[in-house]
Parts: C-alpha cells; sequence; structure tokens
C-alpha cells in the first residue's frame, strides 16, 4: 500500500528517532529500507537437513530466495516479488496455494558494522515483533532459547534483544538468519479447527474476517522492525514517565527504569535525565551488579523540579491541545556515557465513573483531567491486510481520524504492533481503547504463558502514551478467569492503574454491540438497538434508553466509483449481483470484496434495496456509487447524531464498526482502501464536530452539541427550510439564542412542517400511559417516532386542547401497530360535556385520515373502546385540520433543511443540511428531477510547497445545485490526488451561494498542476479550474 517513496521516508524517520535516542550510541537500521540490507526468504522444506548455525555464516550462499521484506510478511514478500498476483485485486488472493505460505521460513541477511564502532563496545541485536514463531542465529550460532529448541520466541508483541557483542565480526560481513515458523491452527482456508484464540497471541484477522480475506501465511514473518544498537556495558530497559496530577496547576512527575548490567563486574552507574518543555534536571546514582537488572526510581522526594506547575496537560481531540513532553535518560558509568533513551510522554490523568442513566442503567463514563469527556470515534482492525501500513504512513491514517473531529479509536483484538501508530495518536489527541487479543472463545489459548508474557511486553512498550485511555481483555466476552486476573494484576503493576483495566469490550457498563445492518436515521433516533438481556444488569432490546457507551456499531459502505475500479474487474461491474447472489453466492467477486454472503451482518440486500429504493435505480455501477454515497452520507451521520441526542441522559458515545479499511472492501469504513473520502466520511466528520447543530429526524428538535471543554454562550441557531427548487419558504425557519455548557447538549427549538396541524405543539391529556417517554404529550410533537402509549386496558382515552375554539373539518390518526379496533372522537368546549362527530367500529390501524363534518371546538378526544392487541393504545400522532391559511405556503413534498449556528461573535461555527420527504418518508428520487445548474470554481488561494490550497464553488443558477463532489487530478499524471485532506464535500449550493473548500496534499502529489473536477449530483463530472504547481 504504501510507495518507494513512503519506504526511504521511514527510513530516514527511523534512523533520526533512533540516533536521537543514543546520543554516543551507534544504531543501524536492518529493515529493508536500508539500501544496504537484503533479506533473503526462502522454506525450510527447500534447505532440508541445512541448519541455522549453516545458514548464518558468510560461506552459506541461499540460491532462488525471495527479496524479503521487513518489517512485513513471507507472503508479502511474494507479492512484491511479482510472484503472487495483485492480492488487492478480484478473487486473486483466494486463488493462492495457502500451503505452500503456511508452513517455516528462512529469513537470511547480512550487514557490516559501521564505520563509526569502536572496540569495547557492546553490540545488541532487536527484533519488535515477529509472528508467529521465531528461532534466532547470529554468526553460526543459535542466540535464542537452547541449543535444541524450537519456536523460542512465541507471540507477535514480545520483542526480542540479544547481546551479540562476543559473536560479532568488527570487520567482514556479519550474518543473521530467522526462521519463522506460522500459527499452528487453521493451515487452509477451508479448516474447521478455529484460528480464534488457540493461535493467540497473534494477528488475530490473519485468518481472515468479515472485512478481510484468510491471508496465507497467516501473517507470518518479521513483522516489526529489526535494528543493531551499540551502547556501552550497562543499558536502560523500558523506561517510564509517569504524571499525577493532584489539581490542574499542579502534576507530579515520577521516572523509573531497568538498568541492565552486561557485564561480570559490579558498575557504579550515573542516570541523568532532561524534561522538556521546561528543562528540569534531575541524576540519581545507582550500584547494579554483574550480569543483574535494577530498578532505578525518581519522584518528587528526590528531585523537587519533578513537581511541575501549570502544566501543559494532554488533552484529547477537541477538548484542548494534546501537548506532548520529551525526557531524554542518559545512563553514564565513569564518566562516559553507556546508553541514552528518549521517550515522549503526555501529562493526563484518567477517570472512569458508572453513572446511572434516566432509567437508572450505569454507563461507563470517562473523565480526562477532571472533564467529562463525550466518546466519538470508531474501530480498527488491521492497519493494511498484508502489514505493508509503516512508519509514516500512520500519519495520514490518524491525521484522518482527527479530520473526522474523532477523539477516540478502538483498537480491535490489539491487531496493531507498531509503535507509530501510537505516536500519531499521541500527536493528534485520539484516544486508544486497545484490547489484547482475545474475542467471543471458541477455544482457549493454547499457549497462555506465551500470551501473558506478550501482554507483559505490550504495557511495558507502551505505557508511556497518554493516547492509551483503556486496557480490554477480550472483544465482547470476559477472559478465562485465569488469563482475566493476570491481566488486572499486570496491569495494576506496571501501569500503576492510570488507565482502566476492563475485561469486555460491550458489557459491564458498556451497551453491546450493533446494528451492523444499514437503517436510516430515523431509526437510529427511536432505538437503541441495545442487546445486552444477558448484561448485569440487563439492557432491554431495543427500548428508546440503553444507549449507553457502545463500542460498536455499523453499516455497509460503498466506495466511490474511482476506487471500484481499482479492484472489481470491468467485466463484473454491471449489473449488481441478484439479491439471491448476495445471500448465497460464494464464488462471485463482489464476495471477496465482501458485499454478499462473507458479510452477511452487513445486510447487503437491504444496503442494495436501501439505495434504489430512496434514490431511484441505477443504469449502472457509476450511478449506483454516486447515490450509495447519499445513502452512506445520510446513515453514518444519523447513528453519531442518534447518540448525540441522547447525549449524558443516556448516551456516553459511540464507536462505529470500523472507521479504518484494511482491505478493499464493501463495508465498515468512512474513507477506503485508497484513501478515498466516502460520504460515511463526510457524515461522520460533521456529526462529530465539536460544536454542532443538528436535526432529530423522528421529532423534529433541533439541538446543539458542545464536545468541548468550554461553554458556549449566546450562539444563534437557525434553521432554514427551501422547496425543491431552492427557494426559501419563512414560514417554517426558525431563529433562536442558545447557551450550551462544556461537554453538553441544550435544545434550541423544534420544526413545524405541517403548519396546517391545529394540533401541533398543543396540550394534550390522556386516561393513562406507560411513563415519560410514551405520555400524552407525543400525539402533538410533530415526531414521527414518539408515541402515546396507553395502559393495557379498555376504555382509554386523549384529548388534545386547541387553545381556543377552532372550526375543524379532519382528523389524522397515526397508529402504532397497537391500535384501537372500536373508538370514537368526540369534542367539547368545555372538557366535561363531549359531541361524538366520528365512531369507528372495525379499526386497521396505519394512517387513518377522517373527514369530518365542519364543527367548531376547542378540545377533540379519542375515546378506544377496544384494543387490537393486548397492549395499550398506541398512538404516534393524532392531527386536526381546519382551513388552510392562505398566506402558508405549502412545501414541496421533497425539501431541504439548512442549519446555521453563529456564536457571539457573528462567527459560522457550525452548518448541516439535510433533505426529507414530507409526503413519502425516505423517497429521494425527486432529486434526480433537479436541472443541471451553472456551477464555477475559483483559486481563493495556494501554497503549492507547503501542499495547501483554497478553493471557491459557486452555484450561478437560480436553481439547487445537490451534493456537489469535488475532486482533484493530477494534470500530468491524471491520477487522483490521495490521500488528501479536504475541509468539506459533496455540499449542496442554493442559488447564487459560494462555498470554501481548504485542501491539503503532499506536496509530491501536486507536481505538474491538478485539475479541480466537479460533480454535480446526477450530472456529468466537469473540470472547472487548473491550477499550476
Amino acid at each position: 500500500m504504501m510507495n518507494k517513496l513512503g519506504l526511504i521516508i521511514v527510513s530516514v524517520i527511523l534512523a533520526l528517532i533512533q540516533t536521537g535516542c543514543a546520543e554516543q550510541s551507534t544504531w543501524m537500521s536492518l529493515n529493508s529500507s536500508n539500501p544496504r540490507i537484503i533479506w533473503e526468504v526462502k522454506p525450510q522444506a527447500d534447505l532440508e537437513n541445512i541448519t541455522g548455525e549453516q545458514i548464518s555464516t558468510p560461506e552459506f550462499k541461499m540460491s532462488d530466495y525471495v527479496k524479503g521484506v521487513v518489517p512485513g510478511t513471507v507472503f508479502t514478500a511474494y507479492v512484491e516479488a511479482g510472484i503472487v498476483p495483485d492480492p488487492n485485486y478480484a478473487d486473486n488472493i483466494y486463488k493462492v496455494d495457502e500451503t505452500f505460505y503456511n508452513r517455516p521460513f528462512w529469513y537470511r541477511t547480512e550487514f557490516e558494522l559501521p564505520s563509526s564502532y569502536s572496540e569495547g563496545k557492546r553490540v545488541w541485536l532487536h527484533f519488535d515483533n515477529t509472528n508467529r514463531f521465531a528461532d534466532f542465529y547470529f554468526n553460526g550460532e543459535k542466540i535464542s532459547g537452547t541449543k535444541t529448541s524450537t519456536k523460542d520466541v512465541s507471540g507477535h508483541m514480545l520483542r526480542s534483544k540479544f547481546d551479540v557483542t562476543n559473536l560479532i565480526k568488527k570487520s567482514g560481513k556479519n550474518v543473521i538468519a530467522v526462521l519463522i515458523t506460522d500459527a499452528d491452527q487453521k493451515k487452509t482456508r477451508k479448516a474447521k479447527d478455529p484460528y480464534g484464540v488457540a493461535c493467540s497471541p497473534s494477528y488475530l484477522a490473519g485468518a481472515g474476517w468479515d472485512w478481510m480475506p484468510y491471508v496465507p501465511g497467516r501473517l507470518a514473518g518479521i513483522t516489526g522492525n529489526a535494528y543493531l544498537v551499540v551502547t556501552g556495558d550497562v543499558v536502560m530497559e523500558d523506561p517510564w514517565v509517569r504524571s499525577e496530577l493532584p489539581t490542574l496547576q499542579k502534576a507530579e512527575l515520577s521516572v523509573s527504569t531497568d538498568i541492565r548490567n552486561a557485564s561480570s563486574s559490579p558498575k557504579e552507574v550515573v542516570v541523568s535525565g532532561v524534561i522538556q518543555p521546561g528543562n528540569i534536571s534531575f541524576s540519581k546514582d545507582i550500584r547494579v551488579e554483574g550480569g543483574t537488572t535494577a530498578r532505578l526510581s525518581i519522584n518528587k522526594d528526590d528531585i523537587a523540579q519533578l513537581v511541575v506547575d501549570h502544566p501543559r496537560l494532554w488533552w484529547p481531540n477537541g477538548y484542548g491541545d494534546p501537548n506532548l513532553y520529551t525526557c531524554k535518560l542518559t545512563c553514564s558509568v565513569d564518566g562516559k556515557v553507556s546508553d541514552v533513551k528518549e521517550m515522549t510522554f503526555g501529562i493526563k490523568k484518567y477517570e472512569y465513573k458508572m453513572v446511572d442513566n434516566v432509567v437508572g442503567y450505569p454507563v461507563l463514563t470517562f473523565f480526562i483531567n477532571g472533564q467529562k469527556i463525550y466518546l466519538k470515534g470508531g474501530n480498527w482492525g488491521m492497519s493494511e491486510y498484508l502489514l505493508r501500513c509503516q512508519g509514516k504512513e500512520y500519519e495520514t491514517k490518524i491525521r484522518l481520524h482527527k479530520e473526522m473531529n474523532y477523539n477516540m479509536i478502538r483498537l480491535w483484538t490489539g491487531c496493531v504492533t507498531d509503535d507509530e501508530f501510537y505516536d500519531y495518536c499521541d500527536k493528534y489527541g485520539i484516544m486508544v481503547w486497545n484490547d489484547f487479543w482475545l474475542y467471543v472463545a471458541y477455544n482457549d489459548v493454547a499457549q497462555p504463558e506465551a500470551f501473558k508474557a506478550n501482554a507483559l511486553d505490550k504495557v511495558r512498550r507502551l505505557r508511556n502514551h497518554p493516547s492509551i485511555a483503556i486496557w480490554c481483555g477480550a472483544n465482547e466476552t470476559h477472559p478465562t478467569t485465569d488469563l482475566d486476573n493476570y491481566l488486572r494484576e499486570m496491569i495494576a503493576k506496571e501501569d500503576n492503574n492510570d488507565r482502566m483495566y476492563k475485561s469486555c469490550s460491550n458489557q459491564d457498563g458498556l451497551s453491546g454491540s450493533g446494528w451492523w445492518g444499514n437503517q436510516p436515521p430515523r431509526h437510529h433516533f427511536e432505538t437503541s438497538g441495545s442487546n445486552l438481556a444477558f448484561n448485569t444488569p440487563a439492557y432491554p432490546y431495543g427500548i428508546d434508553h440503553g444507549y449507553g457507551m457502545r463500542t460498536e456499531i455499523g453499516t455497509a459502505t460503498f466506495p466511490t466509483f474511482e476506487s471500484i475500479k481499482e479492484f472489481i474487474p470491468e467485466k463484473d461491474w454491471w449489473p449488481l449481483p441478484t439479491d439471491e447472489q448476495l445471500k448465497n453466492d460464494d464464488d462471485n467477486v463482489w464476495n471477496k470484496h465482501f458485499f454478499g454472503k462473507e458479510a452477511s451482518n452487513a445486510n447487503p440486500v437491504n444496503y442494495k434495496n436501501s439505495v434504489n429504493t430512496q434514490y431511484g435505480e441505477s443504469s449502472g455501477l457509476e450511478e449506483f456509487c454516486e447515490k450509495a454515497q447519499m445513502l452512506n452520507l445520510e446513515v453514518m451521520k444519523g447513528m453519531y447524531e442518534a447518540w448525540n441526542d441522547k447525549m449524558w441522559n443516556d448516551a456516553a458515545g459511540l464507536l462505529i464498526w470500523m472507521s479504518h479499511p484494511a482491505y478493499p472492501s464493501f463495508v465498515w469504513q468512512t474513507y477506503d482502501y485508497y484513501y478515498d473520502p466516502t460520504g460515511a466520511y463526510w457524515g461522520a466528520k460533521k456529526a462529530c464536530e465539536p460544536l454542532h447543530i443538528q436535526w432529530n429526524a423522528s421529532n423534529n428538535s433541533i439541538k446543539v452539541i458542545n464536545t468541548t471543554a468550554k461553554d458556549l454562550k449566546g450562539a444563534i441557531a437557525t434553521a432554514t427550510i427551501y422547496n425543491l427548487n431552492g427557494k426559501e419558504v419563512p414560514a417554517y425557519g426558525q431563529t433562536k439564542q442558545v447557551d450550551v455548557a462544556a461537554s453538553n447538549i441544550a435544545e434550541a427549538f423544534s420544526l413545524n412542517f405541517n403548519p396546517f396541524n391545529l394540533a401541533y405543539g398543543k396540550k394534550a391529556v390522556a386516561s393513562s400511559s406507560t411513563g415519560a417517554s410514551k405520555s400524552a404529550s407525543m400525539v402533538t410533537d410533530g415526531g414521527a417516532g414518539s408515541r402515546w402509549e396507553s395502559a393495557y386496558s379498555d376504555p382509554q382515552w386523549i384529548y388534545i386542547d386547541l387553545g381556543k375554539e377552532e372550526k375543524i373539518e379532519k382528523a389524522i390518526l397515526k397508529w402504532e401497530a397497537a391500535c384501537a379496533k372500536k373508538y370514537e372522537l368526540q369534542v367539547s368546549n368545555d372538557a366535561q360535556e363531549w359531541k361524538t362527530v366520528y365512531a369507528n367500529k372495525d379499526g386497521r390501524g396505519g394512517t387513518e385520515q377522517i373527514e369530518l363534518e365542519p364543527v367548531t371546538a376547542r378540545y377533540v378526544k379519542l375515546a378506544g373502546i377496544s384494543r387490537v392487541t393486548q397492549f395499550g393504545y398506541s398512538l404516534f400522532e393524532f392531527e386536526i385540520y381546519g382551513e388552510k391559511p392562505k398566506e402558508i405556503e405549502e412545501l414541496t413534498p421533497l425539501h431541504f433543511i439548512k442549519l446555521e449556528l453563529i456564536d457571539a461573535k457573528g462567527n459560522l461555527i457550525s452548518e448541516n443540511f439535510y433533505w426529507r420527504n414530507g409526503v413519502n418518508d425516505l423517497d429521494y428520487t425527486l432529486l434526480n428531477t433537479l436541472p443541471e445548474a451553472d456551477l464555477s470554481c475559483r483559486l481563493v488561494d495556494k501554497l503549492m510547497s507547503d501542499g495547501k490550497m483554497k478553493i471557491a464553488v459557486k452555484n450561478n443558477s437560480g436553481t439547487v445545485a445537490f451534493a456537489n463532489r469535488v475532486r482533484l487530478v493530477n494534470k500530468a499524471t491524471q491520477k487522483r490526488i490521495l490521500p488528501i485532506i479536504m475541509s468539506d464535500n459533496y455540499v449542496t449550493l442554493m442559488p447564487g451561494e459560494e462555498k470554501v473548500i481548504t485542501m491539503e496534499a503532499t506536496p509530491e502529489l501536486l507536481k505538474g498542476g491538478v485539475s479541480v473536477l466537479v460533480k454535480q449530483y446526477g450530472k456529468a463530472e466537469k473540470n472547472k479550474l487548473d491550477i499550476a504547481d
């Protein structure tokens, strides 16, 4: 996935990082990005009877080898060598003979010591990650385990470090040989034995999931950085800077590190350090016996400067700046530097509380630095399905999450082993929900002690990262008692309980997992979909409470047409698979990319039909993809906004499944594999903005969301309603001032799309109701999702007080399934004496439109005589009509809602846009009738050397220009410019409206100039602007 330029950048960055960490030491990369290093890869079976001792000598020549990729996997080496056709494309990866890769492989390389090496120094050989088992040989000797042991290093998160001082050749070739052995489970795609937990610790998705294919070799290889470090006899291991925060104005720091004396004689060691910013200096002496390791700790009792006044705190995205500190440690012996380590850390304080929601269910709620944090984010499985994401490429991915206004990523089953992931989460303020390698278990871990060793190394390796917000034992289940107790006790010791350890990812204060199929926004506003009836206390299924803290909810997500062309052969583009094929067909290429049976959780049939019914049937793939982006945008925005709507009343946050793709697919993503943002990306970015105005598709309320640490005061919320032709209809709009406390929500007003309904917003009185959420007032709120529910008995009644006498000509009853069998409509002027004006003895429910003889009354009653079901009477809306006022213009069935939030200084801080059909819900086919608009594009500003520019898109027509997509292509190569950071897309412009869009890309991508292409929904894409470099 990463180009050659990316590999060079990674190499340079790693070299800079490491030389910065070892001022007086020599560091040498053994990665493939080092042009002096060539790794040779070959199956062990092809080197029969040849030992590791022999292979790790200069005299040995490995013929017919494949050039290895480190970090990487065996399979990736064969892909990069061109032996395996592009596994991203079509069904190529499914045609690979997995048995060839599911066996042991040798890695071999040669190197010479750097010229800077000086005699008397100690040489260390490091491998940060190997999967699944590894045995190491160096210069003719076995250096791991014993002479006869095998599978010495077990697990993908265990670091290997070897003292090779006595074996190193000061001049000439040194040779490393590593035997990598694949996991013991699921040796073929169709093997019945579960890969799952038994192979843990490993990359659990390597045997396939509903978002990535089975990978031959199951990601066996040298999967982390390999490097050589030259030091003195004494080295520091796992240094750690902790911060405690008694108050926001004062931090107490402590520093600890293991000191390892690799020599046979005792050493008097001086450890000194400098923390920046602040230039905090400290030092401490320690004696370390030969061949032993001692723990050095320094705190405020040793050094008063470790109490920091007015510290720069690390905050999650949206709540403040993610400030970082560095600590440079130097250990010296006899006045000479022996080792140097530098680490980055943040001053922060995590807290966790179980807060009861309005109906008494406990909800896990996060606090940082004393501030309650509303969580917004997504799940991340693999960074890339063949582990081809490295180094700087992580910045792109994490930056995209930051741009979506996320503040958390959940590492599902801990499938990321690269430190750079955490580095960039630290930088961009993205908290990490960090799983261990367990999920709903069908079998036990085959090697529990290896699991524990890997878990320990993971915590020690990562604990300096302020972004880690929680450690989680298992996905959707609890670890076995032995592992659960070990993880809890180990984290308490090694991380000092600075972060919570939680056994299970979706229980115990969390509200379950799902839905996963496509559902319209209104659905999410009306039901939480909570599915933890087995939890303690139980979350009842599908009620209007139970939003809570949801760690998984997701939908199918079609990529853009330009991306689909990269991996689906043209012959398969159209027509799309039939419903029957989507349900049952194993072999079609769409299913191989998870639009079909393999991703049935995503309900592809429903997704396809939703696009077709809501936006109209398509004549080809490009048209379908464009319409799918509208569905993606609406559904993703609706999920987040439904949770926003319940903030702290019930909801504490939402992590969608998933935000990041590992493989070219049709599920679980915001941007796609090629970094092209789908409609889902823009829906998430909008719904998650720190200051946000939104519409509730169920009850038409307009709310303002504040997910920052500052109060919002004196803001102006405005809703403007437009007809399909782009004409504003003032009678339906509203404006109101609103204040919103920090990390909170406030309702501004409710929209009334039916001003002819005399009952809207009027007082309703009922004989009974089943609770506040089912009270009488629900029938006059104008919402399609809220309802009144009576007691489960007959008779029952509900009446509307119109406030004054009105001429009444019509009533509309919108029933839920529990409707009335027999009922009467009655009127009164005093709510005492009632007159029957209509009777129904055979009620069928649904929407009943009842024409009445004109009558004048103040009160209108529905008198229920008998019910259809055993449940109470259940009524969504009770609408009453008289003569239509001539001064109020009727809306077109399809119309637009534009929301704006202006701060007290007059700055636009949030805007939002929706399309709505008030007659046939979810029917947006009238969008296809919009005429083509006259669009223009102009350059506002550019700084091509930094890859930044601003353009303005304007609608010069008198009609609506709906969902205009802007994209950039390189003029010289005609290739898409991706990745790119944009402020907005799929923008709708009213007549005469202009919108400025900012863009940022790697400068190299812009060389040769760019063309700005604009596509109005349903119209041809056009080149609107050329920009020279």
